[in-house]
C-alpha cells in the first residue's frame, strides 16, 4: 500500500548535458500531472508523462526538470584582432608603456566583446537520452517514499481498527442492558399506576412490550456487518494494488451501520460509545484520503 504523498529526484549527465529532475506528489481523486520543462525539454514532455502514468494511479503530481551545461557543453571564443586593437588603443591614449603590459582585465573592461561563450548543439538522443534516465531514478525514488509513508498509514490504520473492535465488542457486551433497564422501567411505572387502581400487572403484556423494543434497539446485524467490514479493510491493507477508493467505500458503509447503531441506541452507555465510533472512524477516514 502506497501513500500519494512524497518526493522524487533524478540526476543524468554527460559531458554536455546535466540533467536534473524532481517529482513531488500530493493527495487527488485521479492523476495529475503538471510538468514544468524548459524549452529544450519540450519533446521530452510526453514521455515523462507516460513513465508518470505507467507507475503512478493515482496524486497530483508536479515534475519540474532543470538542466546545465556540462564540461564540453560549450565553446569559448576569443576575437584575437579586437584584443589587440584595444591594447594599442590603451598604450596609445597613455594608460600603459606598451601592448605587453596592458592585462586582460584592462582589455575586458573597454570591450567585453571579446571573448564570447557559445552553447554546443545537443543532438535529440541525447537529451531524451538523458532525460529519460534521470526521470527513472527520479519516479523510482519518489516510489520508495510513497511506499514508507503507505506503511507508516498503514500501521496507523491498524492500530485504529484494533479500537474501533474493541468498542464494538463494548457495545455488544451493553446491549442487553438496554432491555433489562427498559422491562425494569416499564414494571416501575405500571406498578405506580395499578396499584393505585387495585390492579396487578399483567405479565404476558410486559413481556410483549419488552419484545417490541427489543425488535427496535436490536443492534446484532449492525455489529456483524461492522465487524465483517473492518476484517475486509484489514485484509485490503495488505493489497499491493492501489486501494484508496476501495478503502473510503469500506469507511462510508461503517459509517452508515455506525448510524443506524446510533439511531437503535435506546441507552447512553451504547450512545457514548457510538460518538467514540465516529470519532475513530473520521480519524481513518482523513488518513485514507492520503492512500493510493
Amino acid at each position: 500500500m502506497n501513500s500519494m504523498t512524497g518526493f522524487g529526484s533524478g540526476r543524468a549527465a554527460n559531458e554536455q548535458l546535466d540533467v536534473t529532475i524532481e517529482m513531488k506528489s500530493v493527495n487527488s481523486r485521479y492523476c495529475d500531472i503538471i510538468c514544468k520543462v524548459p524549452r529544450l525539454f519540450t519533446a521530452v514532455e510526453d514521455e515523462i508523462r507516460r513513465m508518470v502514468k505507467g507507475s503512478l494511479a493515482r496524486g497530483k503530481i508536479e515534475v519540474s526538470i532543470s538542466y546545465k551545461s556540462g564540461t564540453k557543453g560549450r565553446t569559448l571564443t576569443v576575437d584575437s584582432a579586437l584584443v589587440q586593437e584595444v591594447r594599442r588603443a590603451l598604450v596609445r591614449e597613455g594608460f600603459y608603456g606598451s601592448e605587453q603590459e596592458v592585462p586582460l582585465s584592462a582589455v575586458t573592461a573597454v570591450s567585453n566583446e571579446c571573448f564570447s561563450v557559445e552553447e554546443v548543439d545537443i543532438t535529440p538522443d541525447t537529451i531524451a537520452m538523458l532525460t529519460m534516465k534521470a526521470a527513472e531514478e527520479a519516479i523510482t525514488n519518489l516510489l520508495k517514499m510513497r511506499a514508507k509513508e503507505g506503511e507508516a498509514l498503514r500501521l496507523d490504520i491498524e492500530a485504529r481498527l484494533q479500537t474501533l473492535e474493541n468498542i464494538v465488542e463494548a457495545i455488544d457486551c451493553h446491549k442487553t442492558d438496554v432491555l433489562t433497564a427498559y422491562e425494569e422501567r416499564l414494571r416501575r411505572r405500571l406498578d405506580d399506576m395499578l396499584s393505585a387502581l387495585g390492579k396487578t400487572v399483567d405479565e404476558d403484556r410486559i413481556l410483549q412490550e419488552v419484545a417490541i423494543m427489543a425488535d427496535k434497539t436490536d443492534i446484532s446485524e449492525e455489529i456483524v456487518r461492522f465487524g465483517s467490514h473492518v476484517v475486509q479493510l484489514r485484509n485490503t491493507l495488505n493489497d499491493t494494488e492501489p486501494i484508496g477508493r476501495k478503502l473510503d467505500f469500506l469507511i462510508q458503509e461503517m459509517n452508515r451501520e455506525v448510524n443506524t447503531m446510533g439511531s437503535k441506541g435506546a441507552d447512553l452507555s451504547i450512545t457514548d460509545r457510538v460518538v467514540a465510533l465516529k470519532c475513530e472512524l473520521e480519524k481513518i477516514r482523513e488518513q485514507i484520503q492520503n492512500i493510493e
